[in-house]
């Protein structure tokens, strides 16, 4: 398994890797924060690039200390919906 974090585009990783391994990450923490439009973009485009390989989801770096509960249990919805 390869993880990234927030530096490196997704889509990037998924052409340019070989389909046989799986990708890790990575969404920027601040799109969590912000939630809304912002976080559903966000991870929108890393579910997309990573459609037609293995992958898991989580976040480039941690969960900061100011999100929202909330916002959490969004994504995580939003995720679930798209697998």
């Amino acid at each position: 398994m390869q993880p990234f974090d927030t530096a490196v585009p997704m889509d990037w990783a998924a052409r340019e890797l070989p389909r046989h391994i799986a990708i890790q990450g990575n969404l920027d923490p601040l799109a969590l924060v912000a939630g809304g439009q912002a976080l559903a973009n966000a991870t929108d485009a890393i579910l997309a690039a990573m459609k037609e390989r293995p992958f898991v989801f989580n976040l480039g770096h941690g969960v900061l200390p100011e999100t929202p509960p909330e916002y959490v249990a969004e994504l995580v919805a939003r995720v679930r919906r798209a697998r």
